[in-house]
């Protein structure tokens, strides 16, 4: 697959369809008085706990949270540019700006929809944030614009990741910094064997009830065996992940990192994590049991982390 083919305009298609609908909805949840945020992607309550547990990990080892570290950094001086790729709505760079007001900031996203949903609300609330339509796999940067760069959940959609990490280099002013969040798996959203193993052991470990999936089909059903499919056979999901870390290293110098879930996306994100109930003891014996094998596995190195988090330098 090329960018630009009819392959290509096909997986984009259904990418623009899918985040779509997924914040439509959020928005007529939040239209519901339900709580939810319509800029963010809504998540099951597991999921919250995991990223928060996650956060915890990040400040042990790095000081600081990921959003965080961005607006430590963004504070640092009056003035200072942000550039977030793949921003979607804008959620977290509107609540960046809500308590960083000197800063400017700049939302990129491929989803016109989106774009449209993120321009809206800092109008509304007349925050420094704008935002432009764009595919990252064609982006030209202007040439030392930013002072940071902000990928959260995104370079797992990039085809042309080394063209957009020169890119990135480029844009980005002298003392500058890439913070990245993003998704590592095998590219297609594929297990590695070794991983595959550990989750298929303990997925038949657990009652139907929290095997029930909620996403890959019409209506939910349980699952005998964990769900996998090559997501980047018909979408950009993942559509090279698992080059993500070596084109970043290659290009930047890593002042951060920290690596985590490389089990608990498979049971706690929003494919099987609505069956999860926190206030229910075996659902939370669950949790805890799956998540301190997760550190475990990534800290002897018998498994390999699905998401990180890292600061990079010029």
């Amino acid at each position: 697959m090329k960018v630009g083919d009819p392959e290509y305009q096909q997986h984009a298609k259904e990418e623009i369809e899918h985040y779509t609908k997924i914040f439509l909805d959020g928005q007529s949840a939040a239209a519901d008085k339900s709580g939810a945020d319509p800029l963010f992607q809504p998540v099951p309550a597991v999921w919250v706990e995991v990223e928060r547990r996650a956060s915890e990990l990040l400040r042990a080892r790095t000081g600081n949270d990921a959003i965080g570290h961005v607006a430590a950094y963004l504070s640092g001086a009056p003035g200072r540019k942000m550039l977030s790729l793949g921003s979607g709505p804008g959620g977290i760079e509107l609540a960046l700006s809500r308590v960083v007001r000197s800063a400017h900031i700049t939302c990129v996203d491929f989803n016109p929809n989106l774009v449209a949903l993120g321009q809206e609300a800092a109008a509304q609330e007349q925050l420094a944030v704008d935002f432009a339509t764009a595919d990252l796999n064609t982006v030209d940067l202007p040439q030392a614009e930013y002072d940071i760069v902000f990928c959260h959940a995104s370079l797992h959609h990039v085809l042309e990741l080394e063209r957009l990490a020169a890119e990135i280099r480029k844009t980005l002013r002298s003392g500058g910094r890439l913070i990245v969040i993003d998704v590592i798996s095998r590219n297609g959203y594929l297990m590695w064997p070794e991983t595959r193993e550990v989750v298929s052991h303990i997925w038949r470990t657990l009652p139907p009830r929290l095997r029930i999936n909620h996403t890959a089909y019409e209506t939910p059903r349980v699952d005998e065996e964990v769900w996998e499919m090559d997501t980047s056979a018909s979408s950009m999901e993942c559509i090279r992940s698992q080059e993500i870390l070596p084109v970043l290293n290659a290009t930047f110098t890593q002042e951060h990192y920290v690596p985590y879930f490389a089990l608990s996306r498979r049971f706690f994100d929003t494919m099987y994590g609505p069956n999860y109930r926190l206030e229910m003891p075996l659902d939370l014996a669950v949790v805890n049991w799956i998540w301190e094998l997760d550190c475990y596995s990534l800290d002897a190195k018998t498994l390999r982390p699905e998401t990180f988090f890292a600061v990079y330098c010029v």
